[in-house]
């Protein structure tokens, strides 16, 4: 019987490679996009990350004081068949949903989307103080 060396990193970059060690993401995935939500001025400012999108590929609703900005992203079929060593980047439908602030001017809200950034600004209402200390006199 032959002794064969033990060589542990021998072809360890072809195992490594092969191995499918992040999901393959399907077109059913929901994907999570990305907020910023911050205060500038008076306003409430929501800025959602929406690279290779359109402005007619979404949707903002407001129902009561519950924001939901949903649209969808396409997968690129040119490359749907390559084996992926790595896949971070989601495609599908998404929808997120924020309950808004009382003070919330909802006829005032605005949208604007440019360079794959879409910002909703919400002018907020200033604040009525509910408790007041009365002198006596």
């Amino acid at each position: 019987m032959a002794l064969i060396k033990y060589e542990p990193f021998l072809g360890w970059m072809d195992r490594f490679f092969d191995q499918d060690f992040m999901p393959n993401f399907s077109d059913s995935r929901t994907c999570q996009i990305p907020v910023d939500i911050y205060k500038k001025n008076n306003n409430l400012v929501m800025d959602f990350e929406l690279p290779g999108l359109k402005k007619d590929d979404i949707e903002i609703e407001l129902d009561g004081r519950t924001l939901t900005v949903k649209g969808k992203t396409e997968n690129n079929k040119e490359i749907e068949n390559h084996k992926y060593y790595r896949r971070e980047r989601t495609f599908g439908e998404f929808t997120r949903s924020f309950t808004l602030p009382e003070n919330i001017k909802e006829k005032d809200i605005k949208a604007n989307f440019d360079n794959g950034i879409l910002k909703i600004s919400f002018p907020k209402l200033k604040k009525v103080e509910s408790k007041k200390q009365i002198e006596i006199h």
